[in-house]
């Protein structure tokens, strides 16, 4: 079994957290809110989620739905050191002065005083060390607890972290298994960058396949448990996207049971990136 994360973590609490780089813990479970309208949606499914137990909320201004999200934290009177919350910094608002302008309005939009996470979301070429010097600002203002980015590749987050003063502590990638980058997840395992996954289903096509329908039927679950679990035990974030309530409950129904190395090993092997 290829382990990503290298912490000795029990995967049996969904308030569970790996520890990034720079100690910031981050929950090893989440909620990804793309797909979801602003408004009464957003709003009603912040709350499913809260009220389940999530603490772990994946967001970015991409969505458009950033003012009901923060209505729902604001209304749920928790505290705010109980919640994750994650943002993603835009394409379109790369490049230092753009996005300090993007954050603020994120921060603005939600009614917070900081973020736990912001990410680039794609490294755009000639803008990713003026991008990241921004985040380096906004980290030593401590207006965000810890930056990375999203969809990195080796030589990229290498010249990244060559530039950089404020080392990226995640990478989210495409991670599912039909899809595993050998090489990301390597550099990455060696340099203490926690890997976030993104498509774990991948639109559903992962919970068709023979193997993890049977799984599913040897553990008495539905399949997307199986790869949520899959996800986990390999010391990745897992982020499902859901809405409604029954879909929300199953995406965290995943700590009753464990995937044995056998049956990891043979999700790893589904992969047409060779796994060591």
């Amino acid at each position: 079994m290829i382990n990503i994360n290298t912490q000795k973590v029990n995967i049996f609490d969904m308030n569970g957290t790996f520890t990034l780089r720079n100690t910031v813990k981050i929950p090893y479970l989440g909620m990804n809110v793309s797909h979801i309208e602003e408004g009464k949606a957003i709003a009603d499914a912040t709350r499913r989620a809260l009220s389940i137990g999530y603490k772990y909320f994946d967001t970015s201004a991409n969505y458009q739905n950033e003012v009901g999200f923060g209505e729902a934290i604001a209304s749920s009177k928790m505290n705010r050191e109980k919640v994750f919350v994650s943002s993603k910094i835009a394409d379109r608002d790369q490049g230092f002065e753009p996005l300090i302008t993007a954050f603020n309005r994120t921060l603005n939009n939600m009614k917070l005083d900081y973020l736990d996470l912001v990410l680039i979301q794609h490294p755009i070429e000639g803008k990713i060390q003026e991008s990241w010097r921004a985040l380096e600002q906004l980290y030593v203002e401590r207006r965000v607890r810890a930056i990375g980015v999203c969809n990195f590749n080796v030589a990229q987050l290498k010249e990244l972290i060559a530039n950089a003063d404020v080392f990226p502590v995640v990478n989210q990638i495409e991670y599912n298994p039909l899809h595993v980058d050998h090489d990301i997840i390597e550099f990455c395992k060696e340099n203490g960058i926690q890997v976030i996954s993104i498509g774990s289903l991948k639109h559903g096509e992962v919970l068709e396949l023979e193997e993890v329908k049977k799984l599913a039927e040897k553990y008495d679950v539905f399949p997307c448990q199986i790869v949520l679990r899959w996800v986990l035990q390999n010391g990745v974030v897992s982020l499902p996207q859901a809405e409604i309530r029954e879909h929300i409950i199953s995406n965290s129904a995943l700590f009753n049971f464990e995937l044995t190395e056998e049956d990891m090993s043979l999700l790893n092997s589904l992969s047409s990136t060779e796994l060591v």
